[in-house]
């Protein structure tokens, strides 16, 4: 399999992370939307990363879309539980990953723009607020667990991990630990796991 993605994309990340808690061997090859080279709109007619293409050379588009197929490919470990209820719960986590992941997208494509291009405060406004919004939820659904959901390393944690993370690399200024100490102690330990290890962008 092929993994078309960037060190930029949050997303891209969070597939890596689930290839590497599968112990699924992949060829990672880097490719940015942006630059006239970029093969993403061969394989996804949208033109956006990541892209798995599976062996057969069909194509997967949509970090969702792909972490249910390594799921379904490789039983264990399991990250999306099986009963319904549950894998609802954990999609739930990725989504309030996704949307935070999607306003630090939004806020830091707009800061590359020269400043008489970027959007009024309101915009801004609006999309910290679904930052804010999405971290306090986190917060108190995580608790005092050690993990997001049911006792156990999963998809939950893997959502709330690469979001935060991305918080962290492209808006450092944001001291989300000081409302959230329950996500902080939550990053802290992702952050020696070997798959959040191997997948940092570097600085």
């Amino acid at each position: 399999m092929k993994l078309l993605g960037s060190p930029g994309s949050p997303y891209a990340r969070k597939v890596r992370i689930v290839l590497a808690e599968k112990r699924i061997d992949y060829e990672y090859i880097l490719d940015r939307p942006s630059n006239p080279d970029s093969r993403a709109a061969e394989f996804n007619p949208l033109g956006k990363i990541p892209v798995l293409v599976r062996d057969d050379g069909r194509p997967l588009y949509d970090s969702a879309v792909i972490v249910d197929y390594l799921e379904g490919l490789v039983a264990d470990p399991r990250l999306i539980p099986a009963a319904f209820d549950e894998r609802i719960e954990v999609k739930r986590w990725e989504a309030l990953g996704d949307g935070i992941a999607d306003a630090t997208v939004a806020i830091s494509h707009d800061l590359r723009e020269p400043e008489l291009r970027r959007k009024l405060p309101a915009w801004y406004a609006r999309q910290h607020q679904k930052i804010q919004r999405g971290l306090a939820t986190m917060e108190r659904d995580l608790g005092s667990r050690e993990f997001c959901h049911s006792g156990a390393f999963s998809l939950a944690d893997i959502a709330a991990g690469f979001a935060l993370g991305y918080l962290d690399q492209v808006m450092p200024d944001t001291d989300w630990r000081e409302k959230s100490p329950a996500l902080a102690r939550l990053a802290q330990r992702l952050s020696t796991r070997v798959s959040f290890i191997a997948t940092k962008p570097a600085a």
